[in-house]
This record gives structure tokens, C-alpha cells and sequence, in this order.
């Protein structure tokens, strides 16, 4: 059945959208496509919404949901050795999968529809892929607490998880992931290098995310994080980088030089006091592509999008002092549009052929009113309670506010969480 979204502003224009299949088919001026009462066409009425692409987070542990507000007021290190290790620990897959299907019921509720996750339990992550319809980068974890002999055991599971890969839905796709320097062998790595260029799999990492991480890892290599992992053979365009906040020039030169794409997380590293501000500017001289991710709901504490796309703007005008720095369509642009180019969705734009992933913001809402300009709103004007409807890969997973099963997976996800406290 085709979806035809009628009288949608898209780029100030007032336009129809139909949807055949996963792709758009035609962008055209309002009341351009008859209707005769065909059952064939579901039809959504959009006036007084605008159609934007839809929103990437580029770096999310989405079953930490159920680790929501479970340790506050912490440094990193005792944060994740004292009150998040022990509780993972005791993770069963049923949790990650209602943790993270609670977490794609966040996420749509504010126009996500492609999260790249980092968790336990794959096979659970992508069950939950499938049955809640967004698009998931899934990654095999490959965290072995520098302990070679776990890292090989770590390495054999891989090998047998690629070979039975489990079913994820249409939109997602699989990807392997080290931790950090500090929880990931060197072995490790070198098979995380190897395995990732002979199946074409993109890298997710965690880079230069504390100044405890740099230092150490400089005593211990003689190297900076960044110039470790390279020497390891990690870095590369398949490659997408979390944090990146403890760098130097040499270490930006490299991430450009390789094609690495970085991924600021800006609210999770202001709670937990991870380092200086994200260097935007030393990116962007150098080209290198810059995203935008939540982390996880246990340092975030939420995964709306948009709200982190503020934060981002305010943290670099504030920290540089600077309020020129980071351009309103460029932090767009890095929690959409960038995304989708770098992801492969064929998405991030709203035009004939492209893939069907949108949102339709209600300009009608307070927080929306008056919009002068549309990017601004979207970026400064807490426009996730703006979001109407999400659709992802032509498929409609919000509409009107309504998402279904949610009840459901609420309370399944509050009755495991309370069991973790």
C-alpha cells in the first residue's frame, strides 16, 4: 500500500509526499495527487506540520534504559565499576531486548528512526530491531577487560554469531565494536581491524573520552589513544568514533587522514565531567564528519535527540565563548543528515528517490510558535514534544503520537529495571 502525506511543509513549501515501499516517489506542490477513494493509498493529513528527515543517534546503549537514574553524581571510573558493571553483569538477553525496545519507544517519540547501538546480547538487540521497526547499527561487543584469553573466547563467539546472523528486520544492519583502550586487548583489537575489512562492517568506538584514559594509555604505549588504535590498523572511514574530547592536533590530523567519523555526545559528557569541550572548529577545518549521539539513558538520561542537538550549540558557544561557533543547520545536519550519509540509509533528505524516513513536526505547539526559522526551532526550541509522527523506511511507527504496543513495553521494561536496583 502506498502512503501519501498531504499538505506538509517541506522546506516552506506546502507539498504532498508519496511513499511507495521504502522510498519516496514524488515531492510535489499541495493537492497535486488526485484521490479517488482507493484503499490502496492510507493517507496522513499534515497541514500546519513541516516534513523534515529524521534523526540519527550515532551512539547509544540503548538497553541502559533500564539503568536510568541508577547512579548520580559520579565520576566515570567509579560510576562504571561500582554501580553500572556489576548491574550489567547481571543482564539477562530478555532484559536487553524490553530495555532496548523501551529505548526505540524514546527514540521515535522524538524522531529517530536509526540508533547505533553498543550492548550485550546481540541476537536480543536485534529481536528488538525487528519488532519495533527502526533501523539499528547492531555490534558485536567485543569487551574483554584486556584479558587475552577472554578476548580469544570473545573473538570464537564472533566468528559463530556472523555465521547464524539473526534475523533484525529489513533496515538493520550489523557492525563490530571495542570498547576502549582501557577494556579492549590489543589481540582484540588487531581481530576487531581484520574481521571488520573482510566482511565490509563499520567500527564503533570509544576514543579519548577522559583524561584518565589519555594519560594512562601514553604511560603504557607511549602513544595517545588515538595514535594506539591506529597503530593497531582500527582507524579508518568505517570507522565511527564516540567522545573524541582528549585531543590533540596530531591526533585530529590522524582521525582526518583516516576518514574517521566522530561522534560528539555532548549532555552524557557534561554529567559525567568527561573532559574539555568537543572541538568542533578542529574537526570541521579538517573535514572530518561529526555526528551526534544520546550515550546511554543511565548518563544521558534521556534519548531525545533534539535535546542534545542544544546542548551541543550552547556547550561550544559557551566553552569557546564564541556565539558563532557551530552554525544552527550545521548541528542539524550532524544529528540528521550526516548520519544517514554515513550510515547508507539513502535518507537525510526529503526529495524523489529518497529513502522514506521523515518526521512531521507539529508547528502548532507552543514551544513552535512563532517559527521565523525552521532549522532554529528545531535545534533550540525543544522540538522532540513537536514530533507528530515517525515514519522509517516507509514504515509508520508513530502516528499522531500513538506508537503501538507501548503500555506493554513499559511495564515489562519498569518490572525488569526494578529488578536491578
Amino acid at each position: 500500500m502506498a502512503l501519501l502525506i498531504r499538505h506538509a511543509l517541506v522546506e516552506g513549501a506546502e507539498s504532498d509526499i508519496l511513499i511507495q515501499g521504502e522510498r519516496i516517489a514524488r515531492v510535489v506542490p499541495e493537492d497535486s495527487i488526485p484521490l479517488d477513494g482507493s484503499d490502496e493509498i492510507e493517507v496522513i493529513e499534515a497541514r500546519g506540520m513541516a516534513a523534515i528527515p529524521s534523526l540519527v543517534n550515532a551512539h547509544a546503549h540503548s538497553a541502559m534504559t533500564l539503568l536510568r537514574g541508577i547512579a548520580e553524581d559520579m565520576d566515570l571510573m567509579p560510576w562504571l565499576n561500582e554501580a553500572i558493571w556489576p548491574r550489567e553483569a547481571r543482564l539477562t538477553a530478555e532484559d536487553v531486548y524490553w530495555g532496548t525496545r523501551l529505548a526505540a519507544i524514546e527514540m521515535i517519540r522524538a524522531g529517530t528512526t536509526l540508533a547505533a547501538d553498543m550492548y550485550f546480547f546481540p541476537e536480543a538487540q536485534a529481536q528488538a530491531a525487528r519488532d519495533s521497526g527502526m533501523r539499528f547499527v547492531i555490534s558485536f561487543p567485543l569487551i574483554d577487560g584486556l584479558d587475552e584469553a577472554r578476548g580469544l573466547a570473545q573473538q570464537k563467539a564472533c566468528d559463530e554469531f556472523f555465521k547464524r546472523l539473526p534475523d533484525c528486520g529489513p533496515a538493520s544492519i550489523f557492525a563490530l565494536a571495542g570498547h576502549s583502550v582501557y577494556a579492549t586487548s590489543a589481540s582484540s583489537w588487531r581481530y576487531i581491524a581484520r574481521f571488520a575489512k573482510e566482511h565490509g562492517l563499520f567500527i564503533h568506538i570509544h576514543l579519548a573520552e577522559t583524561e584518565t584514559e589519555d594519560r594512562e594509555c601514553r604511560a603504557k604505549t607511549g602513544m595517545s589513544p588515538t595514535a594506539y588504535l591506529d597503530s593497531l590498523g582500527v582507524l579508518g572511514p568505517n570507522t565511527f568514533a564516540a567522545h573524541c574530547l582528549w585531543l590533540d592536533a596530531r591526533d585530529w590530523d590522524l582521525l582526518a587522514q583516516r576518514g574517521v567519523t566522530a561522534v560528539h555526545n555532548p549532555v552524557s559528557n557534561m554529567k559525567l565531567a568527561s573532559g574539555p569541550a568537543f572541538d568542533y572548529e578542529a574537526a570541521r577545518r579538517r573535514g572530518v564528519r561529526v555526528l551526534l549521539g544520546t550515550d546511554g539513558a543511565a548518563s544521558n538520561n534521556s534519548l531525545n535527540l533534539f535535546s542534545d542537538m542544544k546542548m551541543a550549540g550552547l556547550l561550544q558557544k559557551h566553552h569557546y565563548k564564541d556565539p558563532k561557533r557551530w552554525p544552527v543547520r550545521e548541528i542539524l545536519a550532524a544529528a540528521s543528515r550526516n548520519g544517514h550519509e554515513f550510515f547508507g540509509t539513502g535518507g537525510g533528505r526529503i526529495e524523489t528517490d529518497a529513502s522514506a524516513d521523515l518526521v512531521l513536526i507539529d508547528l502548532a505547539r507552543a514551544e513552535m510558535t512563532p517559527c521565523h526559522d525552521l532549522a532554529s526551532n528545531l535545534v533550540y526550541a525543544n522540538a522532540g514534544a513537536a514530533v507528530d509522527t515517525t515514519i522509517c523506511a516507509g514504515r509508520v511507527l508513530m502516528l499522531h503520537g500513538v506508537i503501538e504496543g507501548e503500555k506493554e513495553v513499559r511495564e515489562e521494561a519498569a518490572r525488569r529495571a526494578q529488578a536491578l536496583k
